[in-house]
């Protein structure tokens, strides 16, 4: 799944004037010019050209997985047999499997199946299931072999003299890290080398403009008045982390690096006088509408005590402050926003919990309706968190603008998606804490 991109020569341009070096890639070449390099602020001199040889997409092999034929239909993310060697924590990467390497054999070193008839594929997910005149049953072992391809993220650094270099980074199904610049070396940008990419082009050039630091949100220190005199009067405090599967820590490698348990524990460092309760309330998959109104919309068709997503819970907890995230809540206009937040603020408003809503992170390109990594924030639902959390004069943790600020620290933000749609990694849910330990102040 290779992603819309912006002309290479619009980009080239605005590298040039934000950056002062200009990238130029081409097939498998990156040449950076002679120039100072402005990386958040310092200045860092290229001294003389060079030509940089970026290393294609690397793959791997997988022979003999011995699985079993779905009888769904292989299509989308969800349906059919996953190919395990394309596993991102919970799901398939989107566009690691190799198109046109899949064999699978009734019996190792027997015959080929036919794909069409013994069984189908989707290419995107590295999904298959039974074919229509399939020969197997979908009880049948059978043995696939294919290959995958990863993702890189190699980092351009210059050492003191101005030689410029570059060090290639360790390869990962969907979340590469770019390596630290060598001692004494400065990184400068990052070379972003997606699935089943063999050429590069201007598009996969991520110059660092700014730090993290530099990041400007909207969240809002100020807006949590009660909460924060007790923390700092040391008094007991109850905070309920509401939300989808991101606050149920969806792809976070362990509890701890949740964002809900990254939070806390920062909160704890800040006030450790205080006794700070926090409780993570949340159901995977769900969305505002499913607490507010359960009956009207069903969350996975449990009712009653089955259900966990149901508001009470909430207000049980009796929250001094309730912290608010749904991703799932993506699809609300500015006016859908107003009148479900609304409604959750008068639920609350007997318990007199003050309220921190959460803009929801980048996901998946075509989930959020962008054409490239580099896009402003423009979902309607976002634009609507943002006024509503002003008209209503509550707390706002703007971890959409941390996101979107990524392309300016070299990042791809795709990067720091665990399984390619919407769950971060444990990076991803570091930035929810950060924009969260900003309404504290």
């Amino acid at each position: 799944m290779k992603p819309l991109l912006l002309a290479a020569a619009v980009l080239s341009l605005s590298i040039a004037t934000l950056h002062a070096v200009d990238f130029a890639a081409q097939g498998t070449t990156l040449t950076v010019a002679a120039g100072d390099a402005d990386v958040a602020g310092h200045k860092v001199a290229v001294k003389q050209a060079a030509t940089l040889n970026i290393a294609p997409a690397p793959v791997q092999s997988v022979t003999d997985e011995a699985l079993k034929l779905s009888t769904d239909k292989p299509a989308g993310w969800a349906k059919g047999t996953r190919l395990r060697g394309c596993n991102a924590r919970d799901v398939n990467a989107a566009g690691s499997f190799v198109p046109g390497s899949l064999e699978i054999r009734a019996t190792k070193g027997g015959d080929l199946l036919k794909e069409g008839d013994d069984y189908l594929v989707d290419s995107e997910w590295g999904h298959v299931g039974l074919g229509p005149k399939s020969r197997v049953t979908a009880n049948d072992t059978v043995y696939a072999s294919y290959r995958v391809s990863l993702r890189r993220l190699d980092t351009v650094q210059v050492d003191p003299s101005g030689k410029v270099s570059l060090k290639q980074g360790e390869p990962h199904i969907s979340v590469p890290v770019p390596p630290e610049a060598d001692p004494g070396c400065t990184a400068i940008a990052h070379v972003f080398v997606d699935h089943g990419v063999k050429t590069i082009t201007n598009d996969d050039v991520y110059p660092i403009l700014e730090s993290p630091a530099q990041a400007v949100t909207a969240s809002t220190p100020g807006r949590i008045p009660k909460t924060l005199a007790k923390l700092k009067a040391g008094q007991p405090v109850t905070i309920v982390c509401l939300g989808d599967s991101v606050t149920a820590g969806g792809n976070a490698s362990k509890p701890e690096t949740r964002y809900v348990d990254v939070f806390a524990a920062g909160l704890r460092e800040r006030f450790p006088q205080a006794k700070i309760d926090v409780q993570n309330i949340s159901a995977g998959g769900s969305n505002s509408r499913q607490w507010l109104d359960p009956e009207k919309h069903p969350y996975r068709n449990l009712h009653g005590a089955e259900n966990p997503a149901r508001f009470d819970r909430v207000v049980a907890a009796k929250p001094d402050l309730v912290t608010i995230e749904f991703v799932n809540d993506a699809g609300l206009n500015p006016a859908g926003v107003e009148e479900s937040y609304s409604e959750i603020l008068k639920r609350l408003e007997p318990t007199g919990a003050e309220v921190i809503l959460i803009t929801p992170h980048f996901t998946m390109w075509r989930m959020m309706g962008f054409k490239s990594m580099r896009e402003t924030e423009h979902r309607p639902y976002v634009l609507g968190l943002r006024e509503f959390a002003s008209k209503h004069q509550v707390g706002l943790a703007d971890a959409s603008a941390r996101w979107e600020h990524l392309a300016k620290e070299g990042i791809p933000y795709l990067t720091l998606l665990h399984n390619t749609i919407n769950h971060p990694d444990d990076r991803g849910h570091r930035l929810f804490a950060e924009e969260l330990w900003k309404c504290f102040q």
